[in-house]
This record gives structure tokens, sequence and C-alpha cells, in this order.
């Protein structure tokens, strides 16, 4: 769980999640450090900084080719995350919200044959 906490803190600052999800839009490949400042408008020390957050979370991996470093998403790791967001933390409320919206809701008016009917004006039973 600890691992989970420190990727919520990654993403927790609008620079980080920024990042993550630029490189979730382009996919396994990744962007070279280069690429990725020129879409994300920060200092280079404040992006290498974020970049090395983001990493040591699990949440990218880096991959050195050349000079370049290219920084991607780590799928497995995020896979893990949102797993553990759904399963995890939201499986009782989703059974409550099941049990609350199968339980007998009241029927609208005019929408169930045994609704009352409007009696019309002057007449009595």
């Amino acid at each position: 769980m600890s691992n989970h906490i420190a990727q919520f803190n990654a993403l927790g600052q609008e620079g980080r999640l920024e990042i993550f999800r630029l490189l979730v839009r382009t996919g396994p490949q990744g962007l070279c450090v280069d690429d990725i400042k020129g879409s994300v408008p920060m200092p280079g020390s404040t992006l290498s900084h974020h970049l090395d957050t983001l990493t040591r979370s699990g949440l990218l991996a880096a991959r050195r080719s050349g000079r370049f470093i290219y920084y991607a998403v780590n799928w497995a790791e995020t896979a893990r995350l949102i797993q553990f967001l759904t399963k995890d933390c939201c499986a009782d409320l989703h059974n409550r919200f099941r049990e609350r919206s199968c339980a007998k809701a009241p029927a609208r008016a005019g929408s169930s044959p045994r609704s009352p009917r409007k009696r019309a004006k002057g007449k009595r039973r």
C-alpha cells in the first residue's frame, strides 16, 4: 500500500499529472525529455525533478537511447494502481450502490397500472 501512497503523491501535483497524462496519450513508445519539455511549459530543472518523482513512484519507466532519455508510462504499475482504486477501495461502495439500485424504487405517477387514477372534476364515488 505504501507504493500506492507514493503514486498518489506523485500524481497529486499539477505539473506531474500533466506530464503523466501527456505520456499516457503518447503510448508505449514514450517521449524523450526534449519532446516533453516542448509540450509542458516548465523549467528544465523542474521537469527533471517531476520525471524523477514519477519514475521513483513506479508510474514511469526511463530508457536511454544514445544521448537521449525516453520516458514512458509503466503500464503494469499503472494498472495495479487502477485495480487498487476500483477493487480494494470501491468494492464495498459498489455493493451498496447495487443494493440500493435493486431495491424497490418508488413508482412514478402514472407509470404503474396500480397507480391511482385521477378523478374527473365533479364526480364522486
